[in-house]
């Protein structure tokens, strides 16, 4: 890799539009996750506290987590694990659940993590497609497992063993029995079993699923080491630079959260974590552990402008947001630095790569939608419909490229084919530009651009657009099918408490300020609340499907 140090316009852009990091390249050690993570562990104060469970106060320090991780991995491995076999877990956070992923890395098993959200039948489609598992789950999602066992006799061949993760359970083995079993006992290797870092798969991880069924992302030890990398930095002693204390939001079983789960932990900052992310208990938290940094996603940026407890509660301790999982309405962002005078901070990730960019830490500047410039180690460039790449201000598909790209979709070469291309880049779906500095800017998806006519309408425009109305506090447009074979917007409208305004007053708000193609042709529904994904993305698919069979005949 390119070590030579340039100035930022010299490095971040070549002659085909490719915009570099402004950092420089650094090597990527050719090892296992596991290897990875319990080295640089080691290297940390063993009294460190890595998680903290905000409900009941428990706490894991570093020398704790090992300690557990290893019993748990040596209790398995007395229970018959193979390399061949995959822990899936199905449970929502917690101290335990952490304890689990840490062993499989530990072990060189792969790790699938399952959002806690998915049905009986979301979970025995998925299974289909996997071989003999470990399943590690929770007391309220155990009975969704005990169908799926019960559903199909093959299933239970291949399930070849279930922990509950915070009881007792009259059927399957509890997390603190496997604890006891290994207590004492330590790997004689980590990983346990070899690894072959490029070709062997880390973890597995559904995709978003905004469109289509959800499919399964390979994330190999290589690529994932890339990603946690970039928390410790060359030249680093192991102890990371962020903020001590964090607040996680987000669930382990997405690929965000997955990835701050690891990377704070090797970079010694505490993590506060809770299975409930409703606004009071947040901010009850940042007060009682005096959180610095907060990642949080749009739908709950607006609790913290005027929510019902916003001010009920001390906290002055925070030092940074952290914005991810879908774009941040400006007037909110603009809203939150004023109140908490402290840098908003936007991301860009995905499954499929993780993080493609990093804010500028070295300003406080704040310019609405610009989720950074590209990540450590990492490519990106803009496309147009030709497939060429385009210059700054220019709109088209994002595509990026770097060591921590997935190895591809689960038993699904055709979609892993129509995603990368021959030279290795990634074609993310998502509408963008860059600025002359090289900042980035999401504007929308691929698949959900509206067709009206000839025109291409962003539903994030329109969205964007009437969050700037006085009453609206959520909104999501999607395309209703006309039978002259176009789409006509439509908009879901969730109002501010004690606002009133009726849907001739929006229509009309839209008309006065935007184009013929984006009006509110299929007119405004009103409702009690916007369905979102557990990172806070606006569950299209779900209000797709609502408008799927209509046909607007006028």
């Amino acid at each position: 890799m390119n070590t030579k140090n340039h100035t930022i316009f010299e490095l971040n852009m070549s002659d085909d539009y490719v915009i570099r990091s402004p950092k420089r390249d650094y090597e990527i050690p050719d090892t296992s996750v596991g290897a990875f993570v319990a080295k640089v562990l080691a290297q940390l104060d063993s009294q460190t506290k890595c998680i903290v469970n905000a409900i009941d106060g428990s706490q894991l320090t570093v020398k704790g987590l090992t300690t557990k991780c290893q019993s748990i991995a040596w209790a398995l491995i007395k229970r018959g694990i193979t390399k061949s076999d995959t822990i899936l877990t199905f449970a929502e956070n917690s101290t335990e659940l952490a304890v689990v992923m840490f062993a499989a890395m530990f072990l060189g098993v792969t790790l699938y993590p399952i959002t806690p959200i998915a049905n009986v039948y979301e979970l025995d489609q998925l299974m289909d497609t996997l071989g003999p598992l470990f399943v590690f789950t929770s007391t309220a999602k155990s009975a969704v497992i005990e169908n799926i066992i019960r559903k199909r006799t093959n299933e239970r061949q291949m399930v070849r063993f279930v922990s509950v993760l915070d009881n007792n359970h009259n059927i399957y083995v509890p997390y603190e029995r496997l604890l006891d079993e290994g207590s004492g006992h330590t790997l004689d290797a980590i990983p346990y079993f070899a690894v072959k870092p490029k070709k062997d798969i880390a973890i597995l991880m559904q995709s978003s699923g905004t469109s289509g069924v959800p499919k399964s992302v390979m994330i190999s030890h290589k690529a994932f080491v890339a990603t946690l990398t970039s928390f410790i930095k060359p030249n680093d002693d192991g102890a990371g630079k962020s903020a001590p204390v964090s607040y996680q939001m987000t669930q382990f079983s997405c690929m965000s959260g997955l990835t701050v789960l690891f990377g704070y932990a090797i970079s010694g900052v505490t993590q506060v974590i809770a299975d409930e992310t409703d606004d009071q208990s947040v901010l009850k938290a940042i007060e009682t552990f005096r959180v610095n940094f907060l990642g949080i996603v749009p739908a709950f940026g607006h609790k913290l402008i005027c929510g019902q407890f916003v001010d009920t509660y001390d906290l002055s301790s925070l030092k940074a947001l952290l914005a991810s999982g879908a774009s941040f309405p400006a007037n909110v962002g603009k809203q939150i630095i004023q109140k908490y005078r402290v840098p908003l901070l936007e991301v860009y990730g995905m499954t499929e790569y993780g993080a493609l960019t990093a804010p500028d830490l070295g300003t406080a500047e704040y310019i609405p939608g610009c989720v950074g410039r590209p990540a450590d180690n990492t490519l990106l460039k803009v496309i147009d419909c030709s497939g060429k790449s385009v210059g700054p201000d220019v709109d088209g598909e994002i595509c990026v490229k770097g060591p921590k790209l997935f190895s591809g979709y689960l038993n699904n070469v055709l979609a892993t084919n129509e995603a990368i291309d021959d030279n290795g880049w990634l074609r993310t779906g998502d509408i963008g530009h860059y600025d002359r500095q090289h900042r980035f800017y999401i504007t929308d998806r691929v698949k959900e651009l509206i067709k009206f006519g000839t025109k291409q309408v962003s539903p994030a425009e329109l969205e964007q657009f009437l969050l700037t109305h006085e009453s609206v506090a959520e909104a999501v447009v999607v395309g209703v099918p006309h039978r002259t074979q176009t789409q006509w917007p439509r908009a879901y409208v969730r109002l501010k408490t004690n606002k009133v305004v009726d849907e001739e007053e929006l229509k009309s708000f839209v008309s006065d300020s935007l184009s013929d193609s984006k009006q509110l042709r299929a007119g405004v529904v009103f409702v009690d609340h916007i369905r979102r994904t557990t990172v806070g993305k606006v569950e299209r698919r779900y209000y797709r499907q609502l408008v799927a069979n209509e046909l607007i005949e006028d």
